[in-house]
């Protein structure tokens, strides 16, 4: 007996079936997209000790339950927006959309601070991860990189992207992996620049003979101390004794015709007297010739007297013209011996020499311009007039002599160099890239080569407009303090040129940062397992730290002896970031 049903009944029974087979297919694709395809294992589903054992991702070597390359969810990325491959954002991986790179500059990108804009910590100070890292060391002063590369603008490039992930922190330790806080410290940012020492050449005095002659006596030696003034050495020069016989012949001509010019003005007063007493004796005759009591011919004898006393007044008022210009005559040219004598270094002031004895002025010149200490130890009667000293023009080291008693010398060489070594020159070599950061006054500490442990500290004081044509590097010269002699000229150093200084720096151990082809990095801890790479701007750096300028923040944690090896991982994982190498 066949019963057949209609209605909804009879369509669930004939439908049922097919409805069961698209729920069933429905709910497996569901759990298929959310666990990337992979069945569980039988451990997994039984649970126990045997489920955690099995929760292992062999393709990235970490718990897969935390492996965030299969979950990027984990670490806050976007499962639909996610390159497995190359465990990177889909959108950012440069392997499987190469148009990237030609599409210019990043979406995530700081124009102010050259760094990706998910990572600024100065815009963005939030994003930073701090913890409790080991101790830090002491904080010390650190120096500008001379060797640092030019940090470039990586527009395209993403590895800041990427995250290294360890299987525990167990497995970090046994990979010499250590951390470190970054912290601020002082910093003093410095270049550093070869240099030589040398005189300072406005205290360098190079001597020699004013006049050609022979080494009379040497009296200072090679290194020794002398003051300003002290003579150096007598030179024996005829020149000199001519100089001072014509200066003694001018002043006793001058001398002479002073006193023939005094006589002739008072003949003139004396003869001008006598007009005056003939004009009235004239006058008086001729009032008596009037009254009848003199003759013409006496007023005739007295008017003759009168006309020749005047000619004898206007002969003396002649000879007294030809007498000043005589005097005059006489007086340039004593000039001109002093005039020569001061050239020659033996100054001599004329007034001081009048009144002076022929013997006391002739012991006077004939010893002009030695110093009394000199002058006891010579013999009056036998020394020569025709000495002349070299004189030390300041206060110094004798660095250089170069004559004997009884050489010949003459003025076209150098016979006495004296130094003050109380201040020296330091000429540094700058590297052309490196001119633009010095100033005049900036301070520089010169350390010479030797194991010298003295430093010595000073001012730049000239920098070169040019480059130097055979090293291609700019000269710039610092003056440096030397009160205890301590460098010595043509000494080989290194100076350090202090550019700023600042009382806190972010900075961070310099083995914590690396260069991966186009930007500086470091690696941040995020967690026990999981490390960011942290694209940085370099400032500063020394043998131990390096500024951080921006890229992290006083109390996040960073990977440093060790770090290679997150280093190596992300080389790994490079080309999928967008880097290239340059």
């Amino acid at each position: 007996m066949n019963t057949r049903v209609s209605g909804p009944r009879a369509f669930v029974i004939h439908h049922g079936a097919t409805i069961l087979v698209l729920v069933t297919l429905g709910v497996i694709a569901y759990w298929g997209h959310h666990t990337g395809w992979k069945a569980a294992k039988f451990s997994q589903l039984w649970g126990g000790e045997a489920a955690k054992k099995e929760d292992w991702c062999e393709a990235h070597n970490v718990p897969d339950s935390k492996c965030l390359a299969c979950h990027p969810e984990l670490g806050g990325g976007d499962p639909k927006d996610w390159c497995k491959e190359h465990g990177v954002p889909e959108s950012k991986c440069t392997v499987c959309h190469p148009e990237i790179l030609t599409k210019g500059k990043a979406a995530d990108w700081c124009k102010e601070h050259g760094v990706p804009e998910s990572q600024c910590t100065l815009c963005h100070p939030e994003i930073a991860v701090k913890g409790q890292p080991p101790s830090a060391e002491n904080a010390s002063t650190v120096v500008l990189d001379p060797t640092a590369k030019p940090v470039p603008n990586p527009l395209t490039c993403q590895t800041h992207a990427i995250r290294i992930q360890f299987a525990s922190a167990e497995a970090v330790r046994k990979a010499g992996v250590k951390l470190e806080s970054v912290q601020e410290r002082p910093m003093a940012a410095s270049l550093m620049a070869s240099g030589e020492v040398e005189y300072d050449q406005t205290r360098v005095a190079r001597l020699s003979a004013r006049v050609a002659g022979t080494v009379w006596r040497v009296e200072k030696q090679l290194g020794q101390q002398v003051s300003k003034g002290e003579v150096l050495a007598l030179v024996d020069s005829a020149e000199v004794g001519r100089a001072k016989s014509e200066f003694l012949q001018m002043l006793s001509l001058s001398d002479v015709k002073s006193k023939v010019l005094l006589r002739l003005r008072s003949s003139v007063e004396e003869s001008t007297l006598l007009v005056n007493l003939k004009s009235g004796t004239l006058d008086r005759l001729k009032d008596l010739v009037k009254e009848g009591l003199k003759t013409q011919t006496e007023l005739r004898e007295a008017e003759g007297a009168l006309v020749e006393a005047r000619i004898q007044v206007l002969k003396a008022q002649a000879e007294i013209q030809e007498g000043e210009a005589a005097l005059r005559d006489a007086r340039v040219r004593l000039l001109s011996a002093q005039l020569t004598l001061n050239n020659l270094g033996l100054p001599v002031r004329i007034e001081e020499l009048d009144g002076m004895s022929e013997e006391k002025l002739a012991e006077r010149v004939r010893f002009l311009g030695l110093p009394a200490e000199i002058t006891k130890t010579l013999d009056s009667n036998t020394t020569t007039a025709n000495l002349i000293p070299l004189i030390a023009p300041l206060d110094g080291v004798v660095v250089t002599r170069e004559i004997v008693a009884g050489e010949p010398v003459d003025t076209s060489k150098t016979h006495f160099i004296v130094a003050d070594v109380r201040r020296m020159w330091v000429m540094l070599d700058l590297r052309q890239e490196d001119s633009s950061s010095i100033a005049l006054g900036q301070t520089v500490v010169f350390r010479p080569d030797g194991g010298n442990d003295s430093a010595s500290s000073g001012k730049i004081t000239w920098i070169s407009t040019a480059v130097d044509e055979k090293t291609r590097t700019v000269k710039a010269r610092a003056e440096v303090e030397n009160p205890e002699s301590r460098l010595r000229a043509h000494t080989f150093g290194a100076g350090r040129i202090v550019i700023h200084q600042s009382p806190n720096v972010v900075a961070v151990p310099s083995e914590a940062i690396h260069w991966e082809g186009c930007c500086h990095v470091v690696f941040v801890r995020l967690s026990d397992e999981v490390f960011q790479t942290r694209k940085v701007r370099l400032g500063a750096k020394s043998g131990a730290f390096t500024e951080i300028v921006v890229g992290v923040l006083p109390g996040e944690v960073v990977a440093t002896t060790g770090s290679h090896v997150l280093m190596s991982d992300l080389l790994k994982s490079k080309l999928g970031a967008g880097c290239t190498d340059d």
